[in-house]
């Protein structure tokens, strides 16, 4: 199965269902995968990509401690199916003897993913029903999108 390699392009609240989404995009073209999560999830991104440390560990933050202590690496993660809507993933681990993939909600496996530094992908199946294509001319509005998303803070998804 082929796998398109994704980058964390942003993290918005959906003014229609006033619900986070974390926005991933296409590394080789101009195509963007928006996928609906938990205030957590939100919070817990956009806290590790803005450099924010909390005083005590996150639940993502466990997680990867929980992996190092262990002596296994996140490989990648995959967000490899969608069902009605619902997308799945994959948390790809190395551990001294095997690799094996784990069963993940795709928030929780972006969230882990840039704590370890690890490559997002999706497959194609994935990109082909959910991605959405910018077009020329677009560029303006994905730039205000970016002004938008510096301005956010985690506490901004808080209730």
């Amino acid at each position: 199965m082929n796998e398109t390699e994704l980058q964390v392009h942003g993290v918005n609240l959906d003014m229609m269902t006033n619900q986070p989404v974390v926005i991933l995009k296409d590394l080789e073209s101009k195509k963007f995968l928006p996928i609906w999560i938990g205030q957590f999830e939100a919070t817990s991104i956009l806290m590790e990509i803005q450099g924010v440390e909390a005083a005590r560990p996150l639940t993502h933050d466990l997680l990867r401690n929980v992996i190092d202590e262990l002596g296994a690496d996140v490989v990648k993660i995959v967000i490899d199916d969608i069902e009605e809507g619902t997308f799945f993933a994959k948390i790809h681990l190395r551990m001294p003897n095997s690799t094996r993939p784990v069963d993940a909600r795709p928030s929780d496996a972006i969230a882990l993913a840039v704590r370890t530094r690890s490559p997002i992908f999706a497959t194609d199946k994935v990109v082909e029903k959910a991605a959405m294509a910018t077009e020329f001319g677009e560029e303006d509005e994905v730039e205000k999108f970016r002004e938008f998303l510096d301005g956010i803070e985690p506490e901004d998804f808080q209730e």
